[in-house]
C-alpha cells in the first residue's frame, strides 16, 4: 500500500519541521495549501524528503481556499515551479487549468468533493471523471446511511474491474459511516489513500492514520476472503478491528473486520440478515459475522434465528455468526468479565457481585456472573427498570446508590467513564473491602473507576482487559480457530 500522508496545522507549529520528517509508512505528502495560506511554497517543498502533492481545496467543497479561478491558478502554479510531482485540481473549477499550467496528465489528480453528503447520481459523476486526463481521479462524497456507503463501494466494482485504466479512480467516503469505505478502498481499488499524520490531525471527517490502517488491512493484498464488522451507531473509536485483524495477521488468515457505524437501526436488516444477503455481499465482499455493541445487542438478540442459552437469559448478544440457515447468536461479554476476574486471580463463584447499569452489556456482564456462581445484584439509575431486568435475569435487583454489604465483584457495565469528567460509577465508600472492580469502559487514558480503584490497592481488570477476553471467544466464534493472544493483545498496548 502507498499511503498519501496530509499535512495539517494541527501537525505542528513549524510545518517546515514537520515536512523534513514524515511519518513512518508515507510514500507521498500531500501539502494543504488552503490550510497554510501564508508558507513559503518552495521552501516547504525542498523541505520535503518525499514527493509533494499539492492541494488548494476550495471553501466550496469544504477546504478553506479560493474560490476564484485566477487566484487558485496563480497559486497552483507557484507549486509547480515549485517542484510538485502532483497538482490537485478540483473538477468543478479547476478543469482548464490543466492546459493553462501546462500540466501533463500525469501530474493531475482530478478531484471531486462533496461534503454534504452523497448524490444519487454518484456513478455518472465517476464516469465523467474518468472521462478527464489525470494520473489518479479522486470522488469522495459524504456518507450518511449504509445506502450512502453502498453507492461508494459498488464503484470499485464497476470501474475499477471494467476496463484496467479505471484502476486509476480512488474513491471512499467522509463521515463516520465512511470509515468502513477507508479501509475497504485500497482493497477493492487501487492499492493506496490518504491518511492523517498523525491521531487528532485528520484533513477531513473520518481520515485515519497510517499505523490505524495498517493494523486492519496491512497483512491483505487484496478484497479478503471473509468480511466481518464491529456493528454499533458509531464505532468510529471502537478497538475491535486492530483486535480481531492481529489474530489474522498471526495464523496468516486473508480476513478482516472493519468498523460498520449504523446510525438509523432500520438500516440493521442490511447486515443482519442471512448468509450471502448483506449489503457487502452485493459488493462482491463475503460477510461472515459480526461484533455488536451499543446500542443494538437487544435487536441482534431478537435478530438471530439460533441463539445460545446465555442470550436467551439476557435478551441481549454481542456476537453474530452469518450461516446460511440464519444467524447464530452468543453473547461474549460474559467471558470477557468472568475471564478478566480469573486474569486477577479472582473466582466469581460463591462471591457477591454487583453489575452497574441495565443495557445489553450489563445483562451480559451479570448473566456471566450468575452462570460463574456468584451472587449477583444489578444497579441502575431508574429503579423500575432495574427490578425489571434483574426479574428477568432471576437475579437480585438494588435501589439507585444502594450497595450489599460485602460486595466483593463491582462491575461497571455503563458508559460512566467514556468522558474524562465522568463521575465514577462506585464511590470510594462503595469499594472498600472489593476483592476486585471491574470496569467495561475503555479509553484513551484510565477511567476515574480504575484510578480510584487501583489508589485504594484493589485488583482492577479495565476496559481493554474485558475487550480483548471477550474477543477471545467472538474470533474463535468466527474463525473456528483458537485466538493468538500474545498478538491480539499486543495490538492494543498489552
Amino acid at each position: 500500500m502507498d499511503w498519501i500522508v496530509t499535512l495539517t496545522p494541527e501537525v505542528s507549529d513549524d510545518p517546515f519541521a514537520a515536512l523534513a520528517s514524515p511519518p513512518a509508512g508515507a510514500a507521498v505528502v500531500e501539502l494543504r495549501l488552503d490550510l497554510f495560506p501564508n508558507l513559503d511554497i518552495r521552501s516547504a517543498i525542498s523541505a520535503c524528503p518525499l514527493p509533494v502533492l499539492v492541494t488548494l481545496r476550495s471553501c466550496a467543497e469544504g477546504g478553506r481556499g479560493p474560490d476564484d479561478p485566477a487566484t487558485r491558478a496563480e497559486i497552483l502554479g507557484a507549486a509547480r515551479d515549485a517542484g510538485a510531482i502532483l497538482i490537485d485540481l478540483e473538477h468543478a473549477r479547476d478543469g482548464r487549468l490543466i492546459n493553462a499550467l501546462g500540466l501533463g496528465p500525469e501530474q493531475v489528480v482530478l478531484s471531486w468533493h462533496d461534503p454534504s453528503g452523497t448524490p444519487d447520481d454518484l456513478e455518472h459523476v465517476a464516469a465523467q471523471l474518468l472521462e478527464s486526463p489525470a494520473r489518479m481521479v479522486k470522488l469522495i462524497p459524504t456518507t450518511h446511511s449504509l445506502a450512502d456507503l453502498e453507492q461508494v463501494l459498488a464503484l470499485h466494482r464497476r470501474f475499477n474491474r471494467s476496463r484496467p485504466h479505471n484502476r486509476r479512480l480512488l474513491t471512499f467516503a467522509m463521515g463516520t459511516v465512511g470509515i468502513a469505505s477507508r479501509y475497504l478502498a485500497p482493497l477493492l481499488g487501487p492499492p493506496l489513500s490518504y491518511a492523517s499524520w498523525r491521531d487528532g490531525a485528520a484533513a477531513a471527517p473520518g481520515q485515519l492514520t497510517v499505523a490505524q490502517l495498517e493494523a486492519v488491512i496491512g497483512h491483505l493484498a487484496g478484497p479478503p476472503r471473509r468480511l466481518f464488522g464491529v456493528v454499533g451507531r458509531d464505532v468510529s473509536r471502537s478497538l475491535s478491528p486492530a483486535l480481531h485483524c492481529a489474530g489474522y495477521r498471526a495464523l496468516d488468515l486473508p480476513d478482516i473486520l472493519i468498523p460498520v457505524s449504523i446510525p438509523d437501526e432500520t438500516e440493521l436488516i442490511e447486515v443482519f440478515t442471512f448468509l450471502g444477503d448483506t449489503l457487502f455481499d452485493r459488493i462482491g465482499l463475503a460477510a461472515r459475522g459480526w461484533a455488536v455493541t451499543t446500542p443494538y445487542k437487544d435487536i441482534a438478540a431478537e435478530a438471530a434465528e439460533m441463539v445460545a442459552p446465555r442470550v436467551r437469559r439476557a435478551l441481549a448478544a454481542n456476537t453474530l455468526v452469518l450461516r446460511e440457515t440464519g444467524m447464530a447468536a452468543d453473547n461474549t461479554d460474559a467471558d470477557g468479565i468472568v475471564a478478566s476476574l480469573v486474569s486477577l486471580g479472582i473466582d466469581a463463584h460463591g462471591r457477591t457481585a454487583v453489575v452497574q447499569g441495565t443495557g445489553g452489556a450489563a445483562r451480559g456482564a451479570a448473566v456471566g456472573l450468575y452462570l460463574a456462581g456468584a451472587e449477583v445484584f444489578l444497579r441502575g439509575r431508574d429503579a423500575e427498570v432495574t427490578a425489571e431486568m434483574a426479574e428477568m435475569l432471576e437475579i437480585n435487583a438494588l435501589e439507585p446508590g444502594a450497595i450489599p454489604e460485602g460486595a466483593e465483584i463491582l462491575v461497571n457495565a455503563t458508559p460512566l467513564g467514556s468522558d474524562r469528567d465522568d463521575p465514577p460509577p462506585f464511590g470510594k465508600d462503595e469499594i472498600t473491602g472489593a476483592a476486585a472492580v471491574v470496569d467495561m469502559v475503555y479509553g484513551a487514558s484510565e477511567t476515574a473507576l480504575v484510578a480510584q480503584a487501583g489508589a485504594a490497592g484493589i485488583p482492577t481488570a479495565d476496559g481493554k482487559t474485558v475487550l480483548a477476553h471477550q474477543a477471545f471467544a467472538q474470533f474463535a466464534a468466527f474463525t473456528t480457530k483458537l485466538p493468538p493472544k500474545d498478538a491480539m493483545l499486543k495490538a492494543i498496548g498489552r
